[in-house]
């Protein structure tokens, strides 16, 4: 049996990534606002695709295929799950899986660095309001008008973040001029014997980087991109490690209803 993932090559983004509305942070409006860091990642069950920066590639890699978006300037972005809307990081509590990496999307949220218009160089902290980890519960955003500690470690890592993404931007517009992308599937074979047979999705080539000339390889070096190129083809390696995790949630899945069936039946 083969079961085809659809439309998995072709990720895109109309607002970030988790977030229901936007809201700039305000220290009176939302003076009372408290954070609540045991909220866990509920909030990214529902996705199979998270973007994510190439400084984070070397963690990425080790645990999740890598590709890349569609459109004028290709974005990476980390598969964390076979099936649309489906996350097999998540665990059911909302936990992350132990020992796996976060990407900084999902570390970030519910918070973000936008520019305060269009064009601008400056940026303020953006929310979403809907978040559930935000509200009467949890540790303070602010107290005596000014932004406490754990606001500050927020703000320093959202800027390290979106400094990231400008910096894959780049990286990404690249690839695209030097036509490093290429299209390519995938088939994983589960446990059960069934088959995934993932289509149309976008990697770097290794052998149009291969065949790159002398001159543009070093530049690549002196611009930071190739030890992201190599880090990258790293993670190929990773969808078997995803074909494992849904075979064992499959079996969880399955042993589960069949108690629920005893147990209605007895």
């Amino acid at each position: 049996m083969t079961e085809q993932v659809q439309n998995t090559g072709n990720p895109t983004a109309v607002r970030p990534m988790f977030f229901n509305k936007l809201a700039t942070l305000d220290r009176e409006l939302h003076k009372e606002l408290k954070f609540d860091t045991k909220a866990g990642y509920g909030f990214a069950a529902h996705t199979h695709l998270i973007p994510i920066t190439i400084m984070e590639f070397r963690f990425v890699a080790r645990q999740y295929p890598i590709i890349f978006s569609t459109g004028e300037v290709p974005m990476p972005f980390a598969v964390v799950g076979l099936r649309e809307n489906t996350n097999l990081m998540v665990e059911a509590d909302g936990s992350w899986r132990y020992r796996s990496y976060i990407p900084g999307a999902v570390h970030t949220y519910p918070f973000i660095l936008l520019p305060v218009m269009k064009d601008s160089d400056q940026v303020s902290v953006v929310i979403d309001p809907e978040a559930k980890s935000l509200g009467a519960v949890g540790e303070p955003l602010f107290a005596d008008g000014k932004s406490t500690a754990i606001l500050d470690r927020i703000v320093e890592f959202t800027s390290h973040f979106r400094a990231g993404m400008l910096r894959t931007i780049q990286f990404g517009k690249m690839i695209a001029e030097q036509e490093l992308l290429t299209q390519r599937g995938v088939e994983l074979t589960l446990n059960d014997g069934s088959k995934f047979r993932i289509d149309n999705f976008l990697t770097l080539d290794p052998d149009k980087i291969d065949k790159a000339a002398n001159n543009i390889f070093l530049r690549w070096r002196k611009e930071g991109s190739l030890l992201p190129m190599f880090q990258y083809m790293q993670s190929m390696d990773a969808w078997s490690t995803l074909a494992d995790l849904e075979s064992d949630r499959r079996a969880a899945n399955k042993a589960a209803a069949e108690a629920t069936a005893a147990a209605a039946t007895a």
